[in-house]
């Protein structure tokens, strides 16, 4: 037992007082401080009065526009009526838009336009005579490329707009126009645990989302670590150094634990460093307003990390000892890539539907349950024998591929020369067990 506690501390130690240990858990939360920060700043720095010139066949028209696309603008989609009355103005409105009413929609008013659009004396105008109308083509000119969803928006506006005037042409009063083009506003419920949440659910696909990233980006990165570690030990011949005071297996053991304990200080480094700065710049930005991770997540995301972490790092500790050379170690690592690549292919389909068949028999698969299962965990609690069962089946893995990959390490990590094929490999297995 002594000789394993000096291996992890050893192993520990040698990681965390290195540069990049240092950089990295230093350098990544202020990278993504500054991610999230930065856009909502450009954003701000963008905001300016946006001239806008209105073209029609007629000046009533035209005002009834402007008065229609500027109370259009008040109506979001992502808050209810009462927050939009109470954060929004009209003079805030007229404030962001100059909005100017055109009633002369002849081809030398247009290239007039075209020419103040070019020296930005506005920043667009919007033909809407009654031609352009009957047509059913209104065309929007700027000098900024209108993405598919601004065009969208557009649309949906003018179209409300030019239904109120059909609708009062027809004797229709405003309020009764009103009355028939209110929008229906659709609340998202979802049930969970006899339980009605209120939401969209976009904020536990953002819990899920970082946590598994974190999860995979962790596990792939240490996993790496101990096969280069072990590459390194057995290319430089200290292994038959370490072998004179220790075993294969404390080595082993050392190893995996070592590292994986550097992962989960770094992870600590980076939670904490995340509630102490990252916390106002989720302010900033809505999305991430109403991410919160509750505690039984966090305790999901240590007790799969951890797993994962085992499972994976044992694997990538046994190609280690098979190869000799890092490049080796590369092009057999692929095999234990794509079950975390499919597992993050196969992460939407978890989110939508957690309770799915097939989602829930491959959340039990071993190498698909660290990020399956904790997604569903984190969208909607799965039964307590489903979480068993598969806390179960990665347990039992875990045990079953250290006794095999220890064998394998025990007499790998002496072999020099070549890559082992399959058949010694096997022999490997069976002189270790004698």
């Amino acid at each position: 037992m002594r000789n394993l506690w000096i291996i992890i501390k050893r192993e520990y130690l040698e990681r965390v007082r290195t540069r990049s240990f240092l950089v990295l858990t230093l350098l990544l939360p202020g990278i993504m401080t500054v991610v999230m920060l930065l856009p909502a700043k450009l954003a701000t720095m963008g905001d300016k009065t946006q001239h806008i010139v209105v073209v029609t066949s007629t000046p009533q028209f035209g005002e009834m526009v402007r008065q229609r696309f500027l109370s259009a603008m008040t109506v979001t989609d992502d808050v209810d009526d009462e927050t939009a009355e109470a954060n929004s103005s009209k003079p805030k409105l007229e404030q962001e838009y100059a909005i100017d009413v055109d009633s002369n929609p002849t081809e030398a008013e247009r290239a007039v336009l075209r020419d103040k659009v070019v020296s930005q004396a506005v920043d667009g105008y919007l033909w809407l005579s009654d031609d352009a109308i009957a047509s059913g083509k209104v065309t929007w000119t700027s000098r900024n490329m209108s993405g598919l969803g601004e065009r969208s928006r557009l649309a949906a506006t003018l179209n409300r707009i030019l239904l109120y005037d059909r609708l009062a042409k027809n004797g229709m009063s405003a309020d009764q126009a009103d009355g028939m083009l209110k929008p229906v506003k659709v609340e998202a419920v979802r049930m969970e645990r006899g339980h009605e949440a209120h939401g969209s659910g976009g904020e536990k696909l953002l819990e899920v989302v970082v946590m598994v990233m974190l999860l995979y980006m962790a596990v792939l990165l240490y996993g790496i670590s101990v096969m280069r570690s072990v590459l390194e030990e057995k290319t430089s011949r200290i292994l038959e150094v370490l072998l004179s005071s220790a075993t294969s297996t404390q080595l082993m053991a050392g190893k995996l634990l070592g590292v994986g304990a550097v992962g989960l200080t770094q992870i600590l480094v980076w939670v904490i460093l995340a509630g102490v700065f990252a916390l106002p710049a989720m302010a900033m930005q809505p999305s991430l307003r109403e991410l919160q991770i509750p505690p039984a997540a966090l305790a999901a995301f240590a007790v799969f990390f951890l797993l994962g972490y085992l499972l994976y790092s044992t694997i990538y500790a046994t190609i280690g000892a098979i190869t000799t050379t890092e490049q080796e170690g590369q092009q057999l690592q692929f095999l234990i890539v794509i079950p975390l690549v499919l597992s993050v292919f196969m992460l939407g389909s978890a989110v939508r539907t957690p309770d799915a068949t097939a989602v829930v028999w491959l959340s039990m698969v071993p190498f698909f349950a660290p990020v399956l299962m904790y997604a569903r965990i984190v969208v909607q609690t799965p039964p307590l024998w489903q979480i068993a069962l598969c806390l179960f089946f990665l347990i039992g893995t875990i045990a079953g591929i250290l006794v095999l990959c220890s064998r394998i390490y025990r007499i790998g990590i002496l072999i020099y020369g070549k890559r082992a094929t399959l058949p010694e490999i096997l022999k490997w297995m069976k002189y270790a067990k004698a």
